[in-house]
């Protein structure tokens, strides 16, 4: 395209030059103009043509551009347009001017006075001619009557006389046949005269003489023309000389040959050249006028286009710089701070350069600095993360709205929810967490209407936590211990942030402690007096028996009995809080523990086809058991007495929980081997006691390893209580549940694992000691 655009360009200047060049030299003459019309026509119109084309083609790019949105398109056409504007409403304006001035001018030319004007003139010159050819004639004839009575041997003599007397430059006498016979010339340098034209001979073969006005080349460098006069008048001899003519057969002739004065000749000949200038004028009037008119309206073209090739070439030097400028702020925007070639130029463009490249420098120094303190954000953020995800406290981060920003891992698994979606949400969006929320606003509104000094809050609440989905177990109650506070920057508020902490476990544990301590000091306290009381009654009722009437002793047997069993319960209660506060060590050894679940279970009526203790007998009505005792159980290290206890304390609390169902009620035991392929870490074993009563409910759920938290009229509720206390002895862990398909559920997680390679040899005696004791 650039190409094209420069040949028709390259084409189009030629031509016009071209034009400009015929057309200034056919201007000066009107038939050289009707010669070369048509070339001068061919000419424009490839001028033409070349322009447009090339101005339709920048037009067309220019549009294009500015349809592309190309940046400095639109500024480019608003230079381009004023540019043309300046260049063409004058040339337009003088291109009107010129055409009605051309056309009125060239009318002036030709009016009636200057034509009448010339012809006066060259009438004029016409008769100063006439007047001196005749007579020039006059002195001819003069002189051919002196000649015609003159001796042919006196005619050169009397021709110099005659000559010399009328003042005549040359004279000259020949011959029909061109014969010379005498002349006489003022130029005494010239040897022989010049024979009349051949043109003038024929002449006087026709005619009587010959007389006009000629134009002679003078032979000067510069081509001068003279005028000169030329009369021609035939000789006839007179009769006396018949006799010496008679041999001459051919007729002679005079010539007199004067020049016009050079004053005369000239305004002659200026007077002739005018006058036919004049009318070759007149005759291409007409085209004159086309000519001016082609004239001018090249001249409006060239300016038109001129000024928009100008405009074009201006504008885009103008936009240029600004196109540089803005692909340096996209490179910019796009991370690229290299400098921009800086113009030579020292104008307004040029310093804009400057002050961009040194916006530029600055940007790259900030860019640099701002990556330097990002990476070091990044890493405190990858730092602090790290710590958020460890920390095995939750972490909220709330903004002015109470949309949650940030969640750490600890969060999550306490509040046993997904929250990585919730980010940018409020928290009440999260199925369950609309109890957690609302106490946690409550206490922000609380610690801002109170006005405390203090930045933060400290407040232990309790939430309810959803079961899972497609689960029967009742809702989990949380015991939490949050602190809060409002984030401020610059003195406004920035959000807020929670930090919580999961305590039921340590509730918990505060509470096995302080029961321990309650039940050492009953212990110490309560069973002192309780010997004397018994004792007392006792010997009431030995020394008073006799002495009372039947009704009366009956009163006082059944009132000192009342006091003896009421003892008892005392004592067995004492016994028991004492057994839970002074549990006695665990003593460890290695034992099979599936025989020793085996020899528990014979007491309540299971018979496994295999031979058994004689001390297991059974303590109760047998139950509706599924016993499923994992093959190849490893053997464990444990306490067979304190593990027996648990085993009887969790079949116990499983029988009491389907004594209501009768036949229907039954009992699940059973022992697993956890591996790798469980998730457990390392080798365990399971043991599992559960049944298809009414379950746990919600609040039991809460406390039930706590003394007196039991569902059941008689007990001390302290089961479950010490049954915890031995497995955490034993370094295992207990978990509490409720079964889908009804029912409770006990889980006993036994983590020291004995290799039963290495202990076949004593797990028999070991075995046997369980079972006795």
């Amino acid at each position: 395209m650039r190409i094209f655009l420069r040949l028709a360009l390259i084409v189009g200047a030629i031509s016009g030059l071209s034009l400009l060049g015929l057309l200034a030299w056919s201007t000066a003459n009107a038939s050289r103009f009707a010669q070369y019309y048509d070339m001068l026509l061919v000419l424009n119109g490839i001028f033409a043509l070349a322009l447009f084309v090339w101005v339709v083609a920048l037009t067309t790019r220019l549009v294009r551009q500015i349809r592309r949105r190309q940046f400095g398109a639109r500024l480019t056409a608003r230079f381009a347009l004023a540019f043309a504007l300046i260049g063409v409403v004058p040339g337009a304006l003088i291109y009107i001017v010129s055409v009605q001035f051309m056309s009125r001018s060239i009318e002036s030319w030709f009016n009636v006075r200057v034509d009448s004007a010339l012809e006066s003139g060259l009438n004029l010159g016409r008769a100063a001619l006439d007047s001196l050819l005749a007579d020039l004639d006059a002195k001819a004839r003069s002189m051919a009557s002196e000649l015609n009575n003159t001796t042919e041997t006196d005619i050169p003599l009397t021709l110099t006389r005659l000559r010399e007397s009328s003042g005549v430059e040359d004279v000259m006498v020949f011959t029909g046949s061109g014969r010379l016979v005498a002349f006489s010339t003022h130029q005494y340098g010239q040897l022989l005269p010049e024979m009349p034209p051949p043109t003038v001979l024929n002449q006087l073969r026709l005619g009587r003489g010959y007389s006009a006005a000629e134009a002679e080349d003078t032979g000067m460098a510069g081509g001068k023309e003279t005028l000169i006069l030329r009369v021609v008048i035939p000789l006839t001899p007179a009769q006396r000389f018949d006799t010496l003519m008679s041999s001459a057969s051919e007729p002679r002739w005079l010539q007199l040959v004067q020049p016009v004065p050079q004053q005369i000749a000239d305004n002659a000949n200026r007077v002739q050249q005018g006058f036919r200038d004049y009318q070759e004028l007149a005759l291409s009037r007409l085209g004159l006028r086309k000519l001016y008119g082609i004239t001018l309206t090249l001249a409006l073209l060239l300016a038109v286009f001129a000024a928009i090739a100008v405009a074009l070439s201006l504008s885009k030097r103008l936009v240029r710089p600004l196109l540089r400028l803005a692909a340096g702020t996209q490179a910019v925007g796009v991370g690229d701070y290299r400098p921009l070639p800086e113009p030579p130029e020292r104008d307004e463009v040029g310093q804009l350069t400057r002050s961009f490249n040194a916006m530029t420098r600055q940007l790259e120094e900030a860019r640099r600095m701002v990556e330097s303190n990002r990476r070091q954000l990044e890493r405190s953020n990858v730092y602090l993360e790290s710590v958020l995800s460890n920390l095995s406290s939750g972490v909220l981060v709330f903004d002015e709205s109470f949309r949650v920003t940030t969640v750490n891992q600890g969060a999550q698994a306490i509040l046993q929810a997904d929250l990585r979606a919730v980010i940018g949400r409020p928290l009440e969006t999260v199925d369950g967490m609309l109890e957690f929320i609302q106490t946690v606003r409550q206490a922000f509104a609380q610690h801002a209407a109170v006005g405390s000094e203090r930045l933060h809050w400290q407040q232990q609440f309790e939430i309810s936590l959803p079961p899972p989905p497609d689960s029967l177990e009742s809702a989990q109650v949380l015991t939490l211990l949050a602190r809060g506070t409002h984030l401020r920057v610059d003195g406004r508020g920035n959000g807020y942030l929670v930090v919580f902490d999961d305590i039921t476990e340590v509730i918990s544990a505060n509470r096995t402690v302080a029961w321990g301590e309650v039940a050492r000091r009953l212990a110490h306290e309560i069973k002192n007096p309780l010997t004397p009381i018994q004792l007392s009654a006792e010997r009431l009722a030995m020394k008073l028996a006799d002495r009372l009437e039947p009704t009366d002793r009956q009163m006082l047997e059944r009132s000192t009995n009342t006091i003896v069993n009421q003892v008892a319960s005392l004592k067995q209660m004492v016994d028991d809080f004492r057994e839970y506060a002074r549990t006695p060590p665990a003593v460890m050894q290695v034992l099979d523990f599936n025989a020793l679940v085996s020899d528990v279970l014979a007491l309540y009526g299971w018979e496994p086809g295999e031979r058994h203790s004689a001390a297991a007998r059974p303590l109760a009505p047998a139950l509706n058991l599924d016993v499923s005792l994992a093959q190849e159980l490893p053997y464990i290290e444990g306490d067979p007495t304190q593990l027996r206890q648990v085993i009887h304390n969790l079949l116990s609390n499983a029988r009491d929980a389907v004594a209501e169902l009768g036949e229907m009620g039954r009992v699940q035991v059973k022992t697993q081997l956890l591996g790798e392929s469980d998730g457990a870490a390392y080798p365990a074993v399971r043991f599992i006691v559960s049944d298809n009563g009414q379950g746990f409910s919600p609040k039991v759920m809460q406390r039930a390893f706590e003394p007196y938290v039991t569902t059941k009229a008689h007990g001390t509720g302290l089961g479950l209580a010490i049954v915890r206390k031995i497995v955490e002895e034993h370094g295992g862990k207990i978990d509490l549940g409720n079964r889908k398909e009804g029912g409770a559920r006990v889980s006993i997680l036994l983590t020291r694992v004995v290799a039963k390679t290495a202990t076949m040899d004593v797990a028999p005696q070991e075995r046997d000691n369980a079972a006795t004791q």
